[in-house]
């Protein structure tokens, strides 16, 4: 396991992060930050934003992370601004407290299986792409064969929960 620090490449620096990230090659992103430091919760959002523009995020697990949340009185981000921006970038979140060891293991079990899960995702998808046959210009295709195809993208063959707090689920 290797842990970089994105946050100091951010900025001018931008081409060490993408150096970085084919060098090492990550199968996950962790982005931590403390629930009491508003300061890292806007520098995690940073790095989210990043890792989006970079396109790394579809074929890698990447969880937000809430740590600190032992420390109650002082907190200065709520659950819900966590959940909502590891929404937007449809990513996993869970809040941890490193100093009680609370759902410390159950990060690491998550971190494990949506390595897995991506990598087996990306691997079905690049199965299906071989294995499709291509369409050539002029091709016609019925209607209903289009919305299938479109409803199948977009619903996915089984119903799943997409809950971002669920860490065994894409």
């Amino acid at each position: 396991m290797i842990f970089i620090d994105i946050t100091l490449l951010v900025g001018p620096r931008l081409g060490q992060v993408e150096q970085y990230l084919s060098t090492f090659e990550p199968h996950a992103f962790v982005v931590t930050y403390s629930v009491v430091e508003r300061r890292s919760f806007q520098r995690a959002e940073e790095v989210l934003q990043l890792l989006w523009r970079l396109d790394v995020m579809t074929n890698r697990g990447v969880i937000l992370v809430a740590n600190k949340t032992d420390i109650v009185r002082s907190r200065s981000v709520t659950p819900k601004e966590g959940s909502n921006l590891a929404d937007s970038y449809d990513c996993k979140y869970i809040e941890t407290s490193s100093g009680f060891n609370h759902q410390v293991d159950e990060l690491l079990v998550g971190i494990l299986k949506q390595i897995r899960l991506k990598t087996h995702s990306s691997e079905a998808t690049s199965r299906k792409r071989s294995t499709r046959k291509k369409k050539y210009r002029g091709t016609k295709t019925s209607a209903s064969l289009k919305v299938k195809s479109f409803l199948t993208k977009v619903c996915g063959k089984e119903p799943k929960s997409k809950s971002c707090e669920n860490l065994h689920v894409l």
